[in-house]
C-alpha cells in the first residue's frame, strides 16, 4: 500500500487538497490542465522581509531543476509553468508566453525585487500580458503574502480563463492561491502541497467567502 495515498487535507465543493509530496500521490489523481510554480533550483533561503513580521523559511526543493522537471512531465490539456525562464533547456519548441508585468510603471520598477515574471505554456497560443502591481511594498491579495513566491489571485484567474473546462492542479500548491483563483471562477481544482503550513493556510483560504482582487487573502 503506498503510504502516500491519504484523506484530503481539505475538501469542499470545488478545492481539494493533499499534503503529501507530489511525486508520490500523483498517479492516483485525475485532473486535465497544471498551473504551478514549482521550485526551480534557485535555493531560495528566506528570512526577515519588509511584509510585516513575517520570516519566510527556505523553500522545499529549491535547489535544483528537479521539481521544474516533474511539472513539465505531467500529462495535460493546457500547462502553465512560472519560472520556465530559468530553465529554457528544459522546454519542448512552441508553446506560449505569459508575462506578469509586477510594477506597471517606472516608478514602481524600482520597488523591491525583479519587476516581471514569465510563466509558460505547451500549447500555442498567442503571447500575453498579464498587468497587476504587486511586489515587496504592495501585496496584490492585500494584507501579508502567507508564501514567499505567492501570486497574485486576480493574475492567476486571468490565466485560468485561458484554460477550457477540466480540473486544474497545482503540484507545488503553496498557500493555495492557484486554488481560489479557481474557486473564485466556479472550477474545480486540486493542490498538493509537502509542507503542513501552507496546507493549513491554503485551507483557511478557501474556507473564506469568495472575494475579487483587492480584498484580504
Amino acid at each position: 500500500m503506498n503510504p502516500w495515498v491519504i484523506e484530503p487535507f481539505y475538501q469542499d465543493d470545488h478545492v481539494t487538497i493533499f499534503h503529501a509530496d507530489s511525486k508520490m500521490i500523483i498517479d492516483e489523481l485525475e485532473w486535465d490542465h497544471i498551473l504551478t510554480d514549482p521550485p526551480y533550483g534557485i535555493a531560495y533561503q528566506g528570512g526577515p522581509t519588509n511584509l510585516g513580521a513575517i520570516e519566510y523559511a527556505p523553500i522545499h526543493g529549491d535547489t535544483s531543476f528537479e521539481a521544474a522537471q516533474f511539472a513539465l512531465s505531467i500529462p495535460a490539456v493546457k500547462r502553465v509553468v512560472f519560472g520556465a525562464h530559468e530553465f529554457p533547456h528544459l522546454l519542448s519548441p512552441g508553446g506560449q508566453w505569459f508575462c506578469w508585468d509586477k510594477r506597471l510603471s517606472e516608478a514602481a520598477d524600482r520597488m523591491v525585487g525583479t519587476p516581471y515574471e514569465l510563466a509558460w505554456s505547451d500549447t500555442p497560443g498567442k503571447n500575453q500580458m498579464l498587468r497587476c502591481l504587486h511586489g515587496g511594498v504592495v501585496n496584490a491579495n492585500g494584507g501579508s503574502r502567507l508564501h514567499p513566491t505567492e501570486k497574485p489571485i486576480s493574475m492567476l484567474m486571468s490565466i485560468i480563463e485561458t484554460m477550457p473546462d477540466g480540473v486544474i492542479l497545482d503540484p507545488f500548491m503553496g498557500s493555495g492561491t492557484t486554488l481560489r483563483a479557481a474557486k473564485n471562477l466556479g472550477r474545480k481544482a486540486i493542490g498538493i502541497e509537502i509542507e503542513e503550513r501552507y496546507c493549513r493556510a491554503a485551507a483557511e483560504r478557501m474556507g473564506q467567502e469568495v472575494f475579487m482582487f483587492g480584498d484580504s487573502a
